[in-house]
């Protein structure tokens, strides 16, 4: 099924059912799923939040409720909490779509590894799903279901299934789940990219102009940083291993860093601290003079400072064991420049130079024009090679001026939540009065007027275009252009090098009225362009990013001017004054569905309501024709509507009635309808997993239903139940589309899904299974699961008013139990317990050869190799 989809693999099933004369289903019954009124309802939906995302609206508010939060348990319950309200009544697959970008710069911008927020936000989103009829397309689905089948029996109290009727189950069931992942994060929740080994060695080096020169370390910010450990500070010619915490920290101080790559350069960006390479570390502690740009995190183009990184692993056969980094010609030798490396083997740390490579060891190393990947000299030394991070990506120049409303004015570019953000970076600053400050200016706050220069990819470009209180410098040109903002999105043409634009200024082609749109930045292959874009001289393959009509790239795509010219994905900016129009709109269309709850009368269907609600979202220009079109999911359609037909198939060959007899012993042995309705949560769940959660409920529900009747079950307990086990697909990312999304945008392992979905699962099937056997006891349920959720949430609140002493203590007592039954950690302990055994013997064996190059290692290499690893934490 993975290899072409579920969409298709359930149209081609349903096809082949009905080729048998309708003998196990014909194709009327096999055609009727495709206009069910439930999956209808859940296609519409689709369009509904396509016109409030395309406001701009969601993305304010998320904004604001997130704040900024250092700590993992806060920013888990700011981000989770709202996304399960949120998701009660949006589709939540539109909801994650959007909150993936915001999550990801917020958890940037406040120093939280990302990969601890983005599983979290699928759960919440599911777990929010849960606790109403609109939640999700598999309740809509199950909704649809009871409808058809008990109005054709003639049992019209038995089809209805109100807005909130799964509400006093659904809700329990979310805030349980809520607190077993702020209960459990600590230890199950992985750290930050998969990409990067953990627990680095990095160097870095207090700038000049960093704000925590003078400072204390206590008092400078860096202790409290999530995942980024202080090691050991060189300073004068000598290292310091035990940083006391009251240390004046000096300018050029180099700071010794334990932590992953994406959390220091983090740090460094926003503290100002300087990423040194081995090569550079060398010239620092030697004395010799190093420019500032030189060893600064980012150059002052806002480029990093390598070019492209590798992850390897030292192999056992290799000639550097033994050997420090400093004794090693890298460049001369494999084109490969030392930035971190792996603690452990039981080394103690210290200068990067110094370390003595052990087998095993995991390396970052950046790479020069001479780095060959295919050497025998370098697959003898190394394996398990991966490109993991390219410092040269596309980048534009683009300035954005600050207006007088926006949030980030009285602000540092750090506290605006500027730096940071994956792929942007802050150049300058130019003052209203024509004065200039640089990015260096750690302490300079942003006034109205101010223009920022920024570099940005093309991502980055995206989030700018959606940033409250900015607006981008070209603006004027863009909106002369006379192109509606309804219209409006980026493209990215590359100039042809034997085009009419090659060698103009972008002001002598007048490119705004020849074509009809706005150069908003240009990019040039290893050049940083001038910030001014009208002045900009065009050259042959520099890449224009054009802000135009969605029908200009179609038109211009035979231009002789261009090559390659193509949409960026989801450019379009934020119509910010049709916002409010978005919000009233969905709440209206929610409200019609809960007074019609309250009142037990349906004034409008939710699919009419749906429609219309787009409907108005069209008239009113929140979102184009085309943006509806495309916000419709296709092959969740497809997957759900087969389903129908596979499902009434396997009500006709008897086959649900066979395992519904199962279902129905279960009960009948056993006694009471709880036992029975576990049994459906159960079989649903694992359905879920194997296939994904509206094939899991379409399958279920005939089955259980017939369970349900034999037993004397009521109808919405029975969709109570398959609602809640449809929806627990936690283990496999593919058995929920939210889950797939964050899969790919966290670049998580399958591993690291199961470390937290499969005991995850285990929780809610007992937390499930208590719901169900007091479904008539739903009020004493809520109780206890708010007051358990509200003890979770705030008793770290008050531990911030016991002195900073006892809370360190305590924090460092929790993360020695997280440490101690974490299955990774465990793990990795008994991996590097080998490591260091054969590298011990690797150092015993090296002490005594003599090299090629006529030198020998020391004995104190073995020495170094085995003293205990130090620090500060």
């Amino acid at each position: 099924m993975r290899l072409v989809g579920p969409d298709i693999t359930f149209t081609i099933l349903l096809s082949w059912l009905t080729a048998f004369d309708g003998k196990i289903i014909t194709v009327a019954k096999a055609a009727a799923g495709y206009g069910n009124t439930g999956l209808l309802t859940v296609i519409f939906l689709y369009w509904v939040a396509e016109g409030v995302t395309q406001t701009g609206g969601l993305e304010l508010v998320m904004n604001y409720v997130l704040g900024r939060s250092r700590s993992v348990h806060w920013a888990l319950v700011r981000s989770m909490f709202p996304v399960m309200v949120l998701s009660a009544f949006l589709n939540n697959t539109p909801c994650v779509t959007f909150m993936i970008p915001i999550l990801m710069s917020w958890a940037r911008r406040c120093g939280v590894p990302p990969k601890k927020l983005l599983i979290p936000l699928s759960y919440a989103a599911v777990l929010g799903g849960t606790c109403t009829s609109i939640g999700t397309s598999t309740n809509l689905v199950i909704v649809g279901m009871q409808d058809t089948r008990y109005n054709k029996q003639n049992k019209e109290d038995e089809a209805k299934f109100g807005m909130f009727d799964i509400a006093p189950y659904g809700v329990p069931y979310a805030l349980m789940g809520f607190v077993f992942i702020i209960l459990t994060q600590r230890f199950l929740l992985p750290g930050n990219s998969s990409r990067y080994a953990k627990d680095l060695l990095i160097a870095v080096r207090v700038l000049p102009s960093s704000p925590v020169v003078k400072k204390k370390l206590k008092d400078s910010g860096l202790r409290t940083q999530t995942g980024f450990s202080l090691a050991g500070l060189w300073r004068g010619g000598a290292m310091t291993r035990q940083v006391d915490p009251d240390t004046v920290l000096e300018a050029n101080d180099i700071l010794y860093c334990a932590g992953e790559l994406d959390v220091v350069e983090f740090v460094g960006e926003e503290f100002g601290l300087g990423l040194v390479t081995a090569e550079t570390e060398r010239a620092l502690t030697d004395g010799q003079a190093v420019g500032d740009s030189e060893a600064t995190a980012f150059h002052d183009t806002g480029a990093s400072p390598y070019k492209k990184l590798v992850q390897v692993t030292m192999t056992k056969t290799a000639d550097l064991v033994g050997r420090t980094v400093r004794e090693v010609s890298w460049q001369g030798r494999f084109g490969l420049i030392p930035v971190a490396i792996q603690r452990g083997n039981g080394r103690e740390d210290g200068r990067l130079n110094d370390v003595v490579l052990a087998a095993g060891d995991v390396l970052i190393l950046d790479t020069t024009p001479h780095f060959d990947e295919a050497r025998d000299d370098f697959k003898i030394n190394f394996e398990k090679l991966r490109f993991v991070k390219d410092g040269a990506a596309k980048e534009f120049v683009i300035g954005v001026k600050v207006k007088k409303n926006s949030e980030v004015v009285n602000k540092t570019v750090t506290a605006a939540g500027l730096r940071g953000v994956p792929g942007l970076f802050v150049l300058s600053v130019d003052r209203a009065d024509g004065s200039s400050v640089d990015a260096s200016d750690y302490l300079y706050k942003i006034q109205p007027g101010d223009t920022l220069w920024l570099a940005a990819d093309v991502g980055a470009v995206g989030f700018l275009s959606k940033f409250p209180g900015l607006e981008l410098v070209q603006q004027e040109q863009v909106d002369k252009t006379g192109t509606s903002i309804l219209y409006r999105h980026l493209v990215q043409a590359a100039v042809s090098h034997k085009g009419p634009l090659v060698g103009k200024t972008v002001r002598d082609v007048r490119f705004r009225t020849l074509y009809n749109a706005a150069i908003v930045a240009v990019h040039r292959e290893g050049v940083r362009v001038p910030l001014k874009v009208q002045d900009i001289v065009l050259q042959g393959g520099d890449v224009l990013l054009i802000s135009c009509h969605t029908k200009w790239a179609e038109e211009h795509r035979m231009d002789k001017a261009f090559v390659l010219v193509q949409a960026v994905p989801d450019s379009s900016p934020p119509k910010r004054g049709r916002m409010a129009i978005g919000v009233l709109l969905v709440v209206g269309m929610v409200l019609t569905q809960i007074v019609g709850g309250l009142k037990e009368k349906e004034y409008i269907h939710l699919w009419p309501a749906a429609v219309l609600t787009a409907a108005l979202m069209l008239l009113t220009g929140c979102m184009n024709a085309d943006q509806a079109r495309k916000a419709i999911m296709w092959d969740v359609y497809l997957t759900i509507a087969a389903a129908f037909g596979v499902s009434a198939a396997l009500e006709n060959t008897g086959v649900a009635g066979k395992v519904a007899n199962a279902i129905i012993s279960i009960g009948k042995s056993i006694g009471g309808d709880g036992p029975a309705l576990i049994a459906i949560y159960v079989a649903t769940a694992v359905m879920s997993e194997l296939l994904t959660n509206n094939a899991a409920g379409a399958i279920m529900y005939p089955i259980a239903a017939i369970a349900g009747d034999q037993l004397k079950i009521p109808a919405v307990d029975i969709s109570v139940a398959i609602m809640l086990g449809a929806s627990a697909g936690f283990i496999n990312p593919f058995s929920y589309q939210t889950n797939l999304m964050v899969y790919a945008a966290g670049n998580y392992s399958v591993r690291e899904f199961a470390t937290i979905g499969a005991p995850f699962q285990i929780w809610l099937m007992v937390v499930a299974s208590f719901i169900l056997c007091y479904m008539k006891q739903w009020k004493q349920v809520w109780i206890a699961t708010w007051s358990i959720t509200a003890f979770i949430v705030f008793v770290p609140a008050l531990l911030t008013l016991l002195p900073h002493t006892v809370q360190n203590r305590m924090e460092a007592f929790f993360d020695r139990i997280a440490e101690a039954i974490n299955p990774r950690a465990a793990l990795q302990r008994r991996r590097s317990a080998r490591a260091q055994s054969f590298g011990g013997k690797a150092m015993s064996v090296g002490s005594t050869e003599s090299r090629t190059d006529g030198s020998s290692t020391p004995d104190v290499a073995l020495t170094f190799i085995e003293m205990p690893k130090m620090g500060v934490r």
